[in-house]
């Protein structure tokens, strides 16, 4: 399926001068704000072990995380919020400039309310479900797939960080991003198994993947998220490769959606999203950390996941960004099946679902 391209009109906008400085100072701001990068603890890795050895003995305890010193971004928010009022005027493109722009000068806010009391409620407004419908349908898979049977385990494992083993993840992502300009680099602080960010992926170490789980971070790290990135530089909009307003979590909603697709989203990929979803819904609700680890084992999770997925939500003193991956896979899942042109918008860059009804609009 094409798409037809973009009018000259609207490319011409794109690259006028007050076009050129927003796209500028968004990437810039993205670049500087830094967000998930700030909300992962410094000794995240070291803590994380230490968290689950207490609890494996008995003694379950709340998380001693340490922060870099909390920016200040006073000034930069003042500049975003400036663009977004220049932009909003300037019609539909604007308006996606100006959305994109106000989202990130929350961000900053964000960022700059790292391990307060305040920051889980300022997070919610970032990470929230578009659709109440979307967001129950997510509550419902989380709670079935939580309480799903266990399925059997493969016996032959990888460490995750092996070169010498051609199975291995990292042996895997050399491979699949042979001819893609990003480079792998070793992030052992780093929550996820593996992410990718501007030019490079990042890969957790000493972690044990199956071969099938190693397809399955492929298939979301490559197709769901770098090959889009690559594929912006490409394009004529600027907004592709800064990204449009909520496109990291549609981004996030149509990896899961691949994952589905090559029937990998199964079994214990599950359950491991279903116990980040209830640990994001904790956060929400005002739950400590310890409380929640506790539910999670009492709904028969293990320890070490239990722990590792509390730690994911509960970042930053409650980033839960979590809560939208399964809300987000809800609404592409569905927008897709009934307006499946837009997925080809969202394959070319960072671009969200309301982005590329928008560009749509404008090349139709």
């Amino acid at each position: 399926m094409t798409i037809s391209p973009l009018p000259r009109g609207v490319i011409e906008l794109d690259q006028s001068p007050l076009f050129r400085d927003a796209a500028r100072l968004l990437a810039r701001a993205e670049t500087e704000i830094r967000l998930i990068d700030r909300a992962q603890p410094r000794n995240a890795a070291a803590e994380r072990e230490a968290l689950i050895a207490a609890w494996g003995a008995g003694k379950p305890r709340a998380p001693r995380f340490e922060y870099a010193a909390r920016a200040n971004f006073g000034e930069l928010r003042r500049a975003l919020a400036g663009v977004a009022r220049s932009l909003e005027a300037e019609g539909p493109l604007g308006t996606l400039y100006a959305e994109r722009a106000r989202e990130l000068e929350l961000e900053a806010e964000l960022a700059e309310c790292i391990d307060t009391t305040e920051f889980a409620a300022h997070c919610a407004q970032r990470y929230a479900a578009l659709d109440a419908a979307d967001a129950a349908r997510a509550s419902g898979w989380a709670t079935r797939w939580l309480d799903a049977a266990d399925d059997r385990a493969e016996a032959l494992l990888h460490r995750s960080d092996d070169r010498g083993d051609a199975k291995s993840l990292v042996s895997a992502l050399e491979r699949a991003s042979e001819g893609l300009p990003v480079r792998l680099e070793i992030r052992p602080n780093q929550a996820a198994a593996a992410s990718v960010g501007e030019g490079f992926i990042g890969l957790r170490p000493g972690l044990w993947h199956s071969e099938r789980e190693v397809r399955r971070i492929v298939l979301h790290e490559i197709e769901g998220h770098a090959r889009p990135r690559v594929l912006a530089q490409r394009e004529p909009l600027a907004l592709f490769r800064i990204g449009a307003a909520r496109s990291s979590d549609d981004e996030e909603g149509r990896a899961l959606l691949l994952e589905r697709r090559a029937r990998v989203l199964e079994g214990s990929r599950r359950r491991e999203l279903a116990r980040r979803h209830l640990a994001a819904e904790r956060v929400r609700a005002g739950a400590s950390f310890v409380g929640t680890v506790s539910e999670l084992i009492e709904r028969g999770q293990d320890i070490e996941s239990s722990v590792e997925a509390a730690c994911r939500a509960f970042r930053g003193g409650g980033l839960g960004r979590e809560y939208v991956y399964l809300s987000a896979l809800a609404r592409v899942q569905r927008v897709f099946a009934d307006e499946p042109e837009l997925e080809r918008w969202l394959e070319r860059g960072r671009l969200s679902i309301a982005a590329a009804r928008a560009l749509a609009a404008l090349s139709a």
